[in-house]
């Protein structure tokens, strides 16, 4: 567990991909799972971010550097998920601006019923429609992302010898320890 909370000590890239594989499929089941029962549910991602901090700091610890460079990764991600974001729907034939267009629309008119439980089952209703009509798109686009990071971390190598940050990975004091 310490290996996905504590941003503390080094990994080596097979750990690295370890982790980063277990919280690539997290998401994939929460993406899932919120299309499909809730997509509030979609919210509790959030918790992830931090494991996604503590695995890049560590990695990046591994390679002999502060693990501060973790912001360099997030701005890379959210430069990348924005990109996909805009692209993937529209080559999946989702068009997520007339599906909100036409949700408000209808709102409109819920609301203006005076049935605040009708418009709230419709919200939701049409919340879900969104979610799953999005589902690839957003699974895809999450694959990417953690591609393109990938690849970056893949360019910091494993610092042979032990630095500030911790042991070297697989010395024989730090496999016993």
């Amino acid at each position: 567990m310490e290996l996905l909370f504590s941003p503390n000590g080094r990994i080596d890239q097979p750990t690295y991909w370890r982790a980063v594989l277990i919280l690539f499929g997290i998401s994939a089941v929460l993406s899932v799972v919120s299309a499909y029962v809730s997509p509030f549910l979609g919210v509790a991602s959030i918790i992830f971010i931090w494991p996604w901090i503590a695995v890049h700091a560590k990695r990046f610890h591994d390679a002999g550097k502060t693990g501060w460079l973790t912001l360099a990764i997030i701005v890379l991600a959210i430069i990348v998920s924005a990109i996909a974001g805009y692209v993937l729907p529209g080559l999946f034939g989702v068009d997520v601006t007339a599906m909100q267009r036409e949700m408000q629309e209808n709102m409109e008119d819920y609301l203006s019923s005076n049935d605040p439980g009708a418009a709230m089952v419709y919200a939701m209703q049409e919340s879900k429609r969104m979610s799953q009509a999005q589902l690839i798109p957003s699974i895809l686009a999450t694959g990417i992302v953690t591609g393109v990071v990938g690849v970056v971390m893949g360019l910091f190598k494993t610092d042979p010898n032990d630095n500030q940050y911790g042991l070297a990975p697989g010395s024989a004091a730090s496999t016993f320890s």
